[in-house]
């Protein structure tokens, strides 16, 4: 299985000079774990849930720009990729949360739970909410 195939949807974006707030609220309505971080147009980084508990552990205030507290090492496989090896990219650089790329253009984001759905390690919802 290639990874296009657990791309569902067009990635959702923000702003880089949006707040944290915004952020949440975005990720909130679209029911998503992360954001990719747009900075003159162009997605710079991705910002996740996880990166809003740090910053709000750390004191940063919710008024704050997301680019502030964005990762900026955007990681992107492309469309073409094996699942598998996706899973190796991920693991081998800690991240959760992935740019698929088609032709130059972002397609889509994955998760880490979405590639262990489909290498059959996950049967459940894992969802809490």
């Amino acid at each position: 299985m290639i990874i296009k195939d657990l791309v569902t949807r067009a990635p959702i974006s923000i702003d880089g000079n949006s707040s944290i707030v915004d952020a949440c609220r975005l990720m909130k309505k679209e029911s998503v774990g992360s954001l990719l971080v747009l900075i003159d147009s162009v997605a710079r980084g991705i910002v996740t849930e996880r990166d809003v508990v740090y910053a709000i552990a750390d004191g940063v205030p919710l008024t704050e720009k997301v680019l502030s507290i964005m990762s900026s090492n955007l990681v992107t496989v492309d469309s073409t990729t094996d699942v598998s090896d996706v899973a190796l990219i991920m693991t081998s650089r800690k991240i959760r949360h992935l740019a698929v790329v088609e032709g130059g253009k972002i397609i889509g984001v994955i998760s880490l739970r979405d590639v262990a759905r489909a290498l059959g390690l996950v049967t459940a919802d894992l969802s809490v909410w």
